[in-house]
């Protein structure tokens, strides 16, 4: 069995405007994440800096790429094929975490928990928070409403039909129920899952491929279709706690509860100065970061 230590991971961000937010976001990586590790970066063909401010500040681990055109959120699939395949054929890792510009990590020693869990369970493909909420049962029926828009057919017959329908026959042969995801602002993949991914010729998608699909729906359906299951590493018993816009609790709260992932952390509830002493959340972790640096 390895040890956390000697495995190696890479963390892919997506980056759009606001080199900011992008370089703290990867700050965190890089003062939590003691572990061996590659960051592969791609920018979206950002206009306001954003790319040459990466550059500036270019770490040897840092791989910068960029996108031929701006992708946007609505193909943000192609921009984490673009990243995913760039893991597999320019990298040894073996495990990959997705890590979203407004994510950060908080907490020391999530690389090698996710290490741990892969071999715990070995036959899941792609996992975060997925189960539950922090606080609730998770919801997908606004992407069940989604795909089944999409898959109408009429857009069929207007030629429309979504370049991944064959991935999600192939995935509910497996046992996928439609709409079900693991969230995507911060998740871990693995490298098995990823080339699977690659092979099955899920990491192609068209640039007109007629979906506004989140990217964490349609990987997660894909990962099913390439035979893995789908996996829970959030709270209240995994280091993920995760809202889709703000945090669940004000930002001091979230690292004395003992979580190592959070998002979002710029906007939403629990972010703002009144709900965190006069610092937004950002500040307080930078705050936080900062201590631990000079202890």
């Amino acid at each position: 069995m390895l040890s956390a230590c000697q495995t190696r991971t890479a963390v892919v961000m997506p980056v759009g405007p606001g080199a900011t937010e992008a370089l703290d976001t990867l700050d965190s990586v890089e003062r939590y994440c003691v572990e061996p590790h590659d960051v592969i970066i791609v920018d979206d063909c950002t206009q306001d800096g954003t790319y040459e401010a990466l550059l500036a500040k270019q770490r040897p681990n840092w791989h910068i790429l960029r996108n031929r055109r701006q992708f946007g959120i609505q193909r943000l699939v192609h921009t984490l094929s673009l990243a995913y395949q760039y893991v597999l054929s320019n990298t040894d890792c073996d495990l990959v975490l997705r890590l979203d510009q407004d994510a950060l990590i908080i907490g020391s020693g999530v690389l090698g928990d996710a290490s741990i869990y892969t071999e715990l369970h070995p036959a899941v493909g792609l996992f975060g928070v997925y189960a539950h909420d922090y606080n609730r049962p998770r919801s997908f029926e606004v992407h069940r409403q989604q795909i089944a828009r999409e898959l109408h057919p009429l857009r069929r017959l207007c030629g429309a039909k979504p370049s991944w329908a064959w991935l999600l026959k192939l995935a509910e042969q497996n046992g996928y129920q439609r709409g079900d995801n693991v969230f995507g602002g911060a998740y871990f993949v693995t490298r098995k899952c990823v080339a699977e991914l690659r092979q099955l010729g899920a990491l192609d998608m068209p640039y007109r491929w007629h979906s506004r699909l989140m990217e964490d729906v349609y990987f997660s359906m894909a990962a099913v279709a390439a035979g893995f299951k789908l996996g829970h590493f959030g709270a209240p018993e995994g280091p993920l706690c995760l809202e889709w816009r703000g945090l669940p609790f004000p930002a001091i709260n979230m690292t004395t509860a003992g979580f190592k992932v959070v998002h979002s952390v710029d906007k939403g509830k629990n972010t703002d100065r009144v709900a965190n002493g006069g610092r937004t959340a950002r500040q307080v972790f930078q705050h936080i970061r900062a201590s631990h640096e000079q202890v």
